[in-house]
């Protein structure tokens, strides 16, 4: 009996929303609903895609972390990365329909993420005020930071003394786009080798490591070997490619209902909606208090956001121009996307100096980075245009 009850298979809870998912974006293809209601299917359809899709390839990723022994904040900042596809397949779609728009709302994401790393950081475990901040972040997180805010601190202040100035170049150019992704792709890489390789048994050596079978206790089902991992992995890019589609029409649907509303009003609206799985991640993760996969996900969103999503939006918008999809269509230089890119060095430069300085959050500094990513995104909803 006991046999029987091991190898009787039960769907998972996530295994149902995405083929609800599914079901639901299949009756929408075919059943088409006008208007504030349809968006709103088509954001629940996509959702439940994105958010099934997050769960099997973070489930993936914990296999492969049980599989080469990686640590919680490892394998929480590699989850972190492959949570990303759903997004990156929704910029694809955005960047076919309207480039710009795809590179404000990835632009968006960054500051959205970087909220909800400060909101988490009010409820982190804190000893006398403080909480603790893990090693990897203080010591290479910090690197991301001063790199992402300088060059986009750099590529801001370029376009304004372009536009001031009466230049003929109006926009971000192909060459330009594929040397940005490139750029941010190939730091990102040095980040994840060094931490798989330097930090990866880190908290092994300190006698804190969870136990091996930790993984299997956080989620019923961790795949068990190589195969398992690799379908896990592609059911998860299948949906998420399905979820971005789904979503893609959501931004029309906010438009056509609200013509009131800035770009810059939407764009946030869906980074916001983008960041629905991760959030529901770091919470269930908080909630079985797992605080270094918690926290990993939420520091890796608010710099895989610029270091990854927005490497693959460049390189997706260039490489569009240079097969045909795109018609001269790349990155204009307007309020919009110069704001959005030079409000990230204040975002990054605070951060990177809130962590450094003891390698612990405390009160002030949270409280300060609520307040000032809260301004920051204020400004950029009533001023971006």
């Amino acid at each position: 009996m006991a046999a029987d009850a091991k190898t009787k298979f039960s769907m998972p809870i996530w295994g149902w929303i995405l083929i609800a998912g599914l079901v639901l974006a299949g009756i929408l293809k075919v059943v088409h609903v006008p208007g504030l209601a349809g968006g709103a299917l088509e954001a629940l359809a996509g959702l439940c895609l994105i958010a099934g899709s997050c769960e099997a390839l973070i489930m993936s990723v914990e296999g492969m972390s049980a599989l080469l022994g990686w640590n919680q904040f490892v394998g929480g900042t590699i989850a972190a990365v492959v949570s990303n596809v759903p997004e990156i397949a929704l910029l694809g779609f955005f960047v076919v329909d309207d480039p710009t728009m795809a590179f404000v709302i990835g632009l968006m994401s960054v500051y959205t993420n970087s909220m909800a790393f400060a909101l988490y950081a009010v409820i982190m475990p804190k000893d006398r005020g403080t909480a603790s901040i893990p090693m990897p972040i203080v010591r290479a997180g910090t690197d991301l930071l001063s790199f992402g805010g300088g060059l986009c601190l750099a590529l801001a202040i370029t376009m304004i003394v372009l536009r001031e100035f009466g230049s003929p170049i109006d926009r971000i150019g192909v060459p330009e786009l594929y040397f940005v992704g490139f750029a941010l792709m190939a730091v990102f890489g040095t980040f994840l080798v060094s931490l798989v390789r330097y930090f990866g048994a880190e908290e092994k050596k300190e006698g804190e490591a969870p136990p091996k079978k930790e993984p299997e206790e956080a989620h019923h089902g961790v795949p068990k070997t190589y195969g398992g991992v690799a379908g896990l992995l592609v059911l998860g890019v299948f949906g998420s490619f399905l979820g971005g589609e789904s979503m893609s029409e959501v931004g029309d649907a906010i438009v056509a209902a609200f013509p009131d509303l800035s770009r810059m009003a939407v764009a946030l609206i869906l980074a916001i909606i983008a960041g629905v799985p991760t959030y529901v991640i770091v919470l269930n993760a908080h909630y079985k208090k797992q605080p270094l996969i918690a926290l990993s996900n939420t520091f890796g969103g608010l710099t895989q956001n610029l270091f990854n999503v927005m490497a693959f939006c460049c390189l997706m918008i260039a490489f569009f121009n240079t097969i045909g999809v795109l018609h001269d269509e790349t990155v204009p230089i307007t309020i919009p996307t110069t704001l959005a890119l030079a409000l990230i060095y204040p975002t990054y430069a605070i951060l990177s100096r809130a962590i450094e300085d003891d390698g612990k959050f405390n009160w002030i500094e949270i409280v300060s980075l609520v307040a000032l990513f809260g301004l920051l995104m204020f400004v950029l909803v009533r001023d971006g245009g």
